[in-house]
């Protein structure tokens, strides 16, 4: 009689579990060919901590394609019963080769990817990555690859455990499918209650620390023309950090007459933060009973702007407005929230167009009640961020020329519903970059100043009718061009004529172009103006044309002293 207790049958033994440093060849090669991609250029040149952040995503992602392409080719051949076999001969030679050939092919891409990110930051006028900053960025990769290789093989581990166990139980096909869904559900809790939400609130916690903080070297305004200073119904220290900033930073009449050698008023600017026991909208109702204080109304430009995510407004844009308007102006803005905007873009996209919304709605609600012979010339704006909840204010572009008596958007994101509605109707020919729609009749797209009166291609535009609006927007923007869509679909942008700031060696990549334009929008502020999400002094000539202008003004004296102002208060 058989010993029951004897060992089974090697032949139905459970075949060794692979030791857990053990890597798909496959995997290897998927993940290589990703890292090598990932050093690839982009709108601008990367810190090595960047760099080495994407190489190591990227690794791990190739590496999980790999290994994923393994099993399907493997399963599908048990399926047809297709059997490949290699000579002695042929594998000894391929054993051989392959990595010599792997080696070459690695070193001279990554020569040709090191050279061509120089171009990039030659292009933008930036320095490039220094051998050392290559060094690191390696070294960063590694631990990041490494990091989520070990995550993976942990959940891995725990879902053969928990099959192994629940197969006591039920049989093993059921058992394998309860470990999947139990490890699946953990990592999504871990990933979004732990990781995500508690990075997030430390985040939001240091963003809070610097909005309660002050600006260095300011005080509270003297002029009750000002939030926060005398008569104010907002208190100063209410403001924010970036408010306090906005405040503070208006050129004074005798600045401003310097510059355009006229008499010239002091400017007003509204302000209200946003705090803990004040939604959207009782900020917006702030913002206007302080229009309504200052007489605001009175003025001949009353300008709703929509702020970033910080609340920050851009001097160079309000600024052209008060010089522009010899001081004869209003500028009305809001707090809605203190996170960064590269930060709210890819978190919080409501809040931004419930503020841009609220704001115009309630300024427009007192405008419209005016006689329409002293009311003042309401125009619209923002930047980034702004520029994006600030358009959420009208349903489309016929409404916002109807409602808006013209504006200047600055950096928009390419999702913003009415900028991706205009550039869907530009004219055939004409690159997303730089769109031409109804021959620049209201709406024209610029990526510098001198693009307000021709197109790409040099080609000059019509009569420019009012309202006049304009969309400023740099090639070399990341902020711009950033857009989901990116992980599977190539851009228009990147098929058709390019801009001047932008290398001709970038192309779309799979996975690693939508990660590399992903860090690229938190360092758009490096470069000069007039590249990357740095505007300036172009922005001058776009408000000069808004406000009844012409783009071929001299605007010289006027962009000298803003730049005098913008840097007596940096």
């Amino acid at each position: 009689m058989p010993d029951e207790t004897a060992a089974p049958d090697a032949t139905v033994a459970r075949r060794p579990r692979r030791p857990w440093w053990h890597l798909s060849r496959t995997g290897l090669l998927f993940g290589a060919a990703y890292f090598l991609t990932s050093m690839s250029p982009s709108l601008l040149p990367r810190t090595w901590y960047y760099q080495g952040l994407i190489s190591g995503l990227c690794a791990v992602a190739g590496y999980a394609l790999g290994v994923v392409v393994a099993w399907v080719v493997r399963t599908v051949a048990r399926w047809i019963g297709l059997r490949v076999t290699v000579s002695e001969q042929a594998r000894h030679v391929l054993l051989v080769a392959a990595p010599v050939l792997g080696a070459v092919a690695v070193l001279g891409l990554t020569v040709a990817n090191v050279r061509s990110q120089a171009r990039t930051a030659a292009v933008v006028g930036l320095a490039p990555l220094d051998p050392l900053d290559w060094a690191l960025a390696l070294v960063l990769a590694t631990v990041v690859a490494v990091l989520f290789l070990s995550v993976a093989r942990g959940l891995r581990s725990a879902t053969h455990g928990i099959a192994e166990a629940a197969g006591h139980v039920v049989p093993q096909t059921i058992a394998t499918v309860i470990a999947v869904v139990v490890v699946a559900i953990a990592a999504a809790w871990v990933t979004d209650s732990v990781l995500l939400h508690r990075g997030m609130q430390a985040f939001a916690g240091i963003a809070a620390q610097v909005n309660s903080s002050s600006p260095s070297g300011r005080t509270a305004p003297t002029s009750p023309l000002r939030s926060g200073g005398p008569g104010s119904l907002e208190p100063y220290d209410s403001l924010g950090f970036q408010g306090q900033m906005f405040v503070t930073s208006a050129p004074t009449a005798a600045e401003i007459s310097s510059a355009t050698g006229k008499s010239a008023d002091e400017p007003i600017r509204v302000y209200a933060g946003r705090t803990d026991d004040r939604s959207v909208a009782d900020v917006a109702d702030a913002v206007v009973r302080e229009l309504l204080r200052t007489r605001a109304f009175d003025r001949r430009v009353l300008a709703v702007i929509t702020t970033t995510g910080t609340g920050w407004v851009d001097d160079w844009s309000v600024q052209s407005i008060e010089y522009l308007s010899d001081g004869d102006s209003a500028v009305a803005a809001m707090q809605y929230s203190y996170l960064p905007s590269a930060m709210s873009i890819m978190t919080d996209r409501d809040t931004p167009r419930e503020a841009g919304r609220a704001l115009f709605e309630k300024v427009y609600a007192v405008w419209r009640t005016l006689p329409e012979g002293s009311r003042p010339r309401l125009v619209v704006g923002g930047e980034s961020l702004g520029s994006y909840g600030g358009q959420a204010a009208f349903t489309d572009a016929a409404d916002m020329l109807a409602r808006a008596q013209g504006g200047v958007w600055v950096g928009t994101p390419s999702f913003t519903d009415i900028a991706a509605e205009l550039t869907a109707q530009r004219t055939e020919g004409s690159p997303e970059i730089v769109p031409v729609v109804d021959d620049g009749l209201h709406v024209r797209f610029a990526a510098n100043g001198d693009q307000l009166t021709h197109d790409y291609y040099g080609r000059d535009y019509g009569a420019w009718d009012f309202p006049r609006f304009v969309y400023a927007q740099h090639p070399s923007d990341p902020v711009v061009w950033w857009n989901p869509a990116l992980l599977g679909a190539e851009p228009d942008w990147l098929r058709e004529p390019r801009g001047r700031d932008v290398n001709p060696d970038v192309t779309w990549i799979p996975f690693v172009t939508f990660w590399q334009l992903t860090t690229d929008m938190a360092v758009g502020h490096d470069p000069p103006d007039g590249y990357g999400h740095r505007y300036g002094a172009e922005l001058v000539p776009a408000w000069g044309s808004v406000l009844g202008g012409s783009p071929t003004d001299d605007y010289s004296r006027i962009t000298a002293g803003i730049e005098e102002t913008v840097n007596r208060v940096e």
